[in-house]
């Protein structure tokens, strides 16, 4: 925009990727490349509360031996799981392009989904809805393929002592499969802990019996990337049963829904990251604002759309998720970044680089004639506020949208508009 005083305006710098002395810290740095490799974000996994079903576990009334019919995902009674290891048989792994027998490397019995039966199914619990959102938009495909398909593969039965599954990697049944999920049913175990690792990180899902709770209170899961090892600790006792299903990118509606309730934020890789990072309190006990550009593209302003954070997915989802299982209070914005000589020239008007949204959706000021700094000054403060604290910004932005519509006057009377970014921040408590 020109206007008398020969300044850009509207026009704004690229947000730098930090400010605020951060640039020397290492603990900060560490986590940034973390961030744009995106190295954490390869397994998610959570808990869903369950009741106990009323009534037997068999389906007595039926006389089809080929198939165990039971009241899964809860299996009561020794007589269910005796039903369920008769029908088993030993289970077998690829190697070589062929399903290979070696209790060397696996120890386990396994079943067909030909020859049994569940009512569980994880997409009304939320489950796909999850992995979706934090596991899709990472995958090559996402554009075009924003829906997950899950397919049945097998219920798994690794039983104590001694069977377990040795490190391995999966092989996908088709280009579009592009992780795994396991489902594990309460039944009491301990041991055989799922270990999952993916360029040098490592999550740990353990599923063993836990003495301070029922033994049938509740399911859990835990989905991650097709190319990432996996290995299953060797179960001590009891007998440790998952259902496993192949994961699918497909063509969907175009839209995803919020993060699911069942997802625990503790069992993503990134929450043990910014926890550990957290913990070595990289502001030296002064506290400080974490700033993150959002990392995929939201239509932030459109008001047909679901707000934020509700749409929030990948990286971005994940942030969100973690801050908030920290007991901290993320909170999400549209950020319009001032340029730096016009803070310089007007150091009392325009005292910080960015402008924080009070709320998403453009801003309009149809009646407003903007000529002076000072009206510039007004308009800004109309639609958020001056953020004065230092941002160590850990991302660097991406898409930005039309956020400040006014008229203003140079030499002529002309529509102006400002761009935002969507960003998430972070207030990090002082320890003093």
């Amino acid at each position: 925009m020109s206007s008398d005083t020969g300044l850009a305006i509207t026009a704004t710098s690229s947000p730098k990727s930090d400010v605020g002395g951060s640039e020397n810290n290492d603990l900060l740095d560490g986590l940034r490349h973390i961030l744009a490799e995106q190295s954490h974000l390869f397994a998610c996994g959570g808990d869903i509360p369950i009741r106990e079903p009323k009534g037997p576990d068999l389906d007595k009334t039926s006389g089809d031996e080929a198939c165990a019919k039971l009241s899964l995902p809860t299996v009561q009674g020794e007589a269910g799981l005796d039903r369920l290891l008769q029908h088993a048989r030993p289970a077998t792994f690829g190697r070589g392009g062929q399903d290979v027998y070696d209790e060397s490397y696996r120890k386990a019995l396994q079943m067909d989904p030909a020859t049994f039966c569940t009512t569980f199914e994880p997409y009304s619990v939320g489950i796909i809805d999850a992995v979706a959102q934090v596991l899709l938009p990472s995958v090559s495909d996402s554009t075009t393929h924003r829906a997950v398909r899950a397919e049945l593969y097998k219920l798994n039965i690794y039983s104590g002592p001694s069977r377990k599954f040795k490190p391995h990697v999966d092989t996908p049944r088709s280009s579009s499969q592009f992780g795994s999920l396991v489902i594990c049913l309460p039944v009491k175990h301990t041991g055989g802990h799922l270990k999952v690792r993916h360029k040098e990180q490592e999550v740990v899902f353990d599923w063993s019996a836990d003495q301070d709770k029922p033994d049938h209170d509740r399911i859990r899961w835990a989905a991650f990337y097709s190319d990432c090892e996996h290995e299953v600790l060797e179960v001590t006792s009891g007998h440790r049963l998952t259902l496993t299903y192949n994961l699918y990118a497909v063509r969907g509606a175009g839209r995803l829904t919020g993060v699911s309730p069942t997802l625990n934020p503790v069992h993503l890789p990134l929450f043990q990251a910014l926890k550990e990072v957290l913990s070595q309190d990289p502001f030296g006990c002064q506290g400080g604002t974490l700033g993150f550009w959002c990392s995929h593209s939201y239509a932030y302003n459109h008001t047909e759309e679901t707000p934020l954070p509700a749409t929030l997915k990948g990286v971005d989802a994940v942030l969100w998720e973690s801050f908030q299982a920290l007991n901290l209070d993320p909170k999400i914005a549209p950020v319009i970044t001032m340029s730096e000589d016009i803070r310089e020239m007007f150091p009392s008007t325009m005292p910080c680089e960015w402008i924080i949204g009070h709320k998403f959706g453009v801003h309009v000021d149809s009646h407003l004639q903007v000529e002076s700094l000072e009206e510039y000054h007004e308009t800004y403060q109309r639609w958020g506020s001056y953020n004065r604290e230092s941002v160590h910004w850990l991302t660097t932005p991406k898409e930005s949208e039309p956020q400040l519509v006014f008229t203003a006057y140079g030499n002529e009377a002309t529509t102006e508009a400002m761009y935002s970014n969507c960003a998430i921040l972070v207030k990090i408590p002082s320890r003093q």
